[in-house]
């Protein structure tokens, strides 16, 4: 009977402690858009991996490949030339709300291509594009919407080759009405708080020009021959929240929950020992 009683209150603990993780890991992570760490087989191709969240399917063509994490553990997508392409659950508005898009970068060099990165897409209209843009041969953004060259910003410093950055990039609402302010940080100290990185002066920005868009559809493409490895790719209106996904690079499910719940098992279970022990004794 006290067995049995023992085993009915590790239940009762276990359950407890599943729906702690579930909550907090919830809790974490409510207000992020869309999530994208790459976990996927080392060497296989980026097409029909259906990892991350806030996406309605799987990735679909081109030809970037799942290579080793960048700053962390897991797994990166190394970009090819050909385009693939991933639709999000819902559609995206940069009208009356903040969004930080971050992610980690690493090229192994800014020379021979034009162009290789990450695009948000709204159906067939490129609306922002982020990483190395049209003959830049740095970090930066290309803002599109008929901004035309000046729409192209690339940051003020020249990014070392094989050093992997934080990038983080914010579609802020801007003073000018109907417009959005873009404006672009990277760092290479993957320590740093990002409200501190993103409080500081932007590296590029474009100021109260560009139209707000929507989009839908996120890319990744280039014609740099897979020089540029990303991981890490988030979206949310909270900084830290996005960037925890990018510096980290982790599964889906965090760990430090899963430790907390080892931890809260471990005391519940020598509770549970102790009592019986007492009943024996008794």
């Amino acid at each position: 009977m006290n067995a049995l009683k023992s085993m009915a209150a590790m239940i009762r603990v276990v359950t407890m402690a599943c729906a702690m993780v579930v909550t907090v890991t919830g809790a974490a992570r409510a207000d992020l858009m869309f999530t994208e760490t790459f976990q996927y087989p080392i060497g296989s191709n980026l097409a029909g991996q259906n990892g991350g969240t806030g996406f309605s399917g799987a990735w679909s063509g081109g030809d970037s490949t799942i290579v080793s994490g960048l700053g962390g553990g897991g797994s990166a997508v190394q970009i090819g030339t050909e385009a693939s392409q991933r639709s999000l659950s819902t559609t995206a508005s940069t009208s009356g709300t903040s969004t930080y898009l971050t992610y980690l970068m690493n090229a192994s060099s800014f020379t021979g291509g034009n162009y290789t990165g990450i695009s948000l897409w709204n159906n067939g209209t490129e609306e922002m594009f982020l990483g190395i843009p049209y003959n830049a041969q740095k970090f930066g953004f290309d803002a599109h919407g008929g901004t035309g060259a000046g729409g192209i910003q690339s940051i003020d410093f020249t990014p070392a080759p094989n050093t992997s950055y934080l990038v983080a990039v914010g579609l802020l609402p801007s003073a000018t009405p109907g417009k959005v302010d873009v404006k672009m940080w990277a760092t290479s100290n993957l320590a740093i708080d990002p409200n501190t990185l993103v409080a500081g002066p932007a590296n590029a920005a474009l100021i109260g020009t560009r139209n707000n868009f929507s989009y839908n559809q996120v890319r990744v493409a280039g014609d740099y021959a897979g020089s540029l490895k990303v991981s890490g790719l988030a979206a949310s209106p909270s900084i830290s929240e996005a960037a925890a996904v990018s510096v980290n690079s982790v599964p889906e499910i965090d760990p430090a929950g899963f430790g907390s719940v080892a931890a809260l098992l471990t005391g519940a279970i020598g509770l549970i020992e102790r009592r019986r022990m007492k009943a024996k004794a008794a």
